[in-house]
């Protein structure tokens, strides 16, 4: 993992994306085992697939850390060292969440009661949609450095962040109505099926939370220059 130090001396955001293609992959990973969910995947392939997913944090922690251990002091950066230490935690938390979404799968078989599942694929939608589209800004964020962080590709950045935004919006509302679902049926489930929903739920959520962070991240960082 040390390679990751030579990155730096093309852009300090190099490695922040290498970081973030691990990442990627593990929500990748998870989302396929909610798709699977949702669709009937075995107990047993969803705890085989959600050990696979907390392979793929443990490496997202690697580069995290050779990251944080290889970041040059003292040295001119086109983004502050703090405010790229804050863009890589916020990384970290996603990849985090992701791993959480697959252990909580793993402690019941869970039933998906008609409630629930009449909007959970559209849940599951948007919260994956803001990851999508902070992870493009994120991509392009060497490209932006390049140009200044202004010009066309700076207002393209900004619209973007806006629709992570609006994304994390709509995630927010269908939750809201999920979480509504849950507690108008809980007689319908068992006391740790109902605390495991209420979890996952949260959880799912926590994708399009902190990809909005991430890209108010690159917002003010944008305002800034």
């Amino acid at each position: 993992m040390r390679t990751v130090a030579k990155l730096f001396g093309r852009s300090p955001l190099v490695p922040l994306q290498v970081h973030m293609e691990k990442v990627e992959e593990c929500v990748n990973a998870v989302v396929e085992i909610l798709e699977g969910f949702v669709s009937g995947m075995s107990y047993d392939e969803i705890c085989e697939r959600a050990g696979t997913v907390s392979k793929l944090e443990h490496n997202a922690d690697l580069v995290k850390n050779d990251i944080r251990n290889s970041l040059p002091r003292g040295l001119f950066m086109q983004v502050d060292r703090g405010t790229l230490m804050d863009m890589l935690s916020d990384q970290d938390s996603i990849a985090d969440k992701a791993e959480d979404i697959g252990v909580l799968l793993t402690f019941k078989a869970l039933p998906l009661i008609d409630p629930i599942k009449e909007h959970f694929g559209d849940f599951l939608t948007k919260n994956i949609e803001a990851f999508r589209v902070v992870r493009t800004i994120i991509a392009d964020l060497d490209e932006l450095a390049e140009m200044g962080f202004g010009g066309a590709e700076a207002n393209k950045a900004e619209q973007m962040v806006d629709q992570v935004a609006l994304y994390e919006h709509e995630a927010d509302v269908i939750q809201r109505d999920l979480l509504r679902a849950l507690f108008n049926n809980e007689d319908e489930l068992s006391k740790a099926e109902f605390l495991l929903w209420r979890n996952l739920l949260r959880d799912i959520g926590g994708l399009s939370n902190y990809s909005e962070k991430l890209a108010n991240r690159v917002r003010i960082m944008l305002a800034i220059k």
